[in-house]
C-alpha cells in the first residue's frame, strides 16, 4: 500500500518548466506518480540523480542517446544527473505508477563519498532486474527515504544521507555481482551520432536535419525514421526542446529575452514565442515574471 506520507501527482509529466531547475523541496525529493493516459515526457536533463521505480500498471520507455531502455514493474533505473532523456508510459492496465526520488548532487556526493565508492558512474542509466530490487526491498528504502521530510532539521541531513549511502552501496554491490546492469532493449550507433551532434551544436542557428543528415551519412528520411523510433522524439522536437532547456537557463540566470532567444539557436522571434507558450503555457516575460515573485531572479 502507498505510504499516505509519500506526495502523490496524477497524470503529471515532467515538462520544461521544471526539468532543467535545482531541485525544489530539499535535498531528497520522493513522491508516486499515477499516469491513466499514456504520455511523454520533453527531452530533458536535470542537474540532480534520479530513480524511479514501476510498481504496477505497464512497463515505461526511456530514451537516452541512441539507446531505448524498458523498464518493466519492479526494476529500479538510475538516471546520473546532467544525462537527457525522455520516457513514454505505456498505459495496457488502468494505470501506470511509480515511485521516483530525486537526489541533490551535493548529498549525493557525500554519501558517495561516506560509502568509498572508487569509480564514478557513467553517464548512462544503470537498472537493477526484479528481483534484486525485491529481494533487497528497495522499495520499502525509497519509501523510508520520503519521510526524512518529517524529521527536525538537527538530524535530517545525517538520516538522509545514511539511507542513501546504504542505497550506493547495494545498488553497487548488485552491479558489481553481475559484472554489469541489464542492456539497453535496443541501440542505434546512428542515433547516439545524431544526438550527440545535436547536444554539441544546438545552439547552432545554422542546424538543420539536412545537414544532420549530411553530418551521420544517410539520407534525411531514414535519419528522421530511425531517429523518432529510438528518440520517442522528430529530430526537430528533440532540437526544439534541447535549445528551449538552453533559453529558459540562461532567463533564470537573467539574460534578457530577446538574447536568450538569440544563444539558444532560434533564428525566428515570433515563431520562438508561438513555440513557448504552447509549450510551456505561458509567454517568456510571464516566466521571467514568474521567477521574480519566486525570488529566483
Amino acid at each position: 500500500m502507498l505510504i499516505q506520507k509519500v506526495p502523490h501527482y496524477v497524470d503529471s509529466i515532467l515538462t520544461q518548466e521544471v526539468a532543467s531547475s535545482a531541485l525544489q523541496g530539499g535535498d531528497v525529493v520522493v513522491a508516486w506518480y499515477t499516469n491513466q493516459t499514456n504520455k511523454q515526457s520533453v527531452v530533458h536533463s536535470h542537474p540532480y540523480y534520479e530513480l524511479i521505480l514501476p510498481v504496477s500498471g505497464s512497463s515505461v520507455r526511456y530514451s537516452v542517446g541512441g539507446s531505448v531502455y524498458d523498464l518493466h514493474i519492479g526494476e529500479l533505473i538510475l538516471f546520473p544527473g546532467g544525462v537527457y532523456h525522455s520516457g513514454k508510459f505505456n498505459v495496457t492496465a488502468d494505470t501506470s505508477e511509480r515511485l521516483v526520488v530525486q537526489i541533490a548532487p551535493g548529498i549525493w556526493e557525500r554519501a558517495w563519498a561516506q560509502a568509498d565508492l572508487p569509480i564514478a558512474l557513467q553517464p548512462e542509466p544503470l537498472i537493477l532486474d526484479a528481483d534484486s530490487v525485491a529481494r533487497w526491498d528497495f522499495r520499502g528504502l525509497l519509501e523510508r527515504m520520503a519521510q526524512t521530510v518529517y524529521l527536525e532539521a538537527t538530524i535530517r541531513e545525517t538520516v538522509q544521507c545514511c539511507e542513501l549511502t546504504e542505497l550506493l552501496l547495494l545498488f553497487s554491490h548488485l552491479v558489481h555481482k553481475r559484472q554489469s546492469a541489464p542492456p539497453p532493449s535496443a541501440t542505434s550507433l546512428l542515433v547516439a551520432r545524431a544526438v550527440e551532434y545535436l547536444q554539441a551544436n544546438y545552439t547552432d542557428p545554422q542546424l538543420t536535419v539536412a545537414q544532420l543528415a549530411k553530418y551521420t551519412y544517410t539520407s534525411r528520411e531514414h535519419l528522421s525514421r530511425v531517429f523518432k523510433e529510438y528518440t520517442l522524439e522528430s529530430v526537430h522536437g528533440y532540437l526544439t526542446n534541447l535549445r528551449m532547456q538552453h533559453c529558459r537557463n540562461a532567463i533564470a540566470s537573467g539574460v534578457s529575452v530577446l538574447d536568450a532567444c538569440s544563444s539558444s539557436g532560434f533564428t525566428n522571434y515570433s515563431s520562438f514565442l508561438k513555440s513557448f507558450r504552447a509549450l510551456y503555457g505561458i509567454t517568456p516575460t510571464e516566466y521571467r515574471a514568474k521567477l521574480r515573485a519566486a525570488g529566483i531572479q
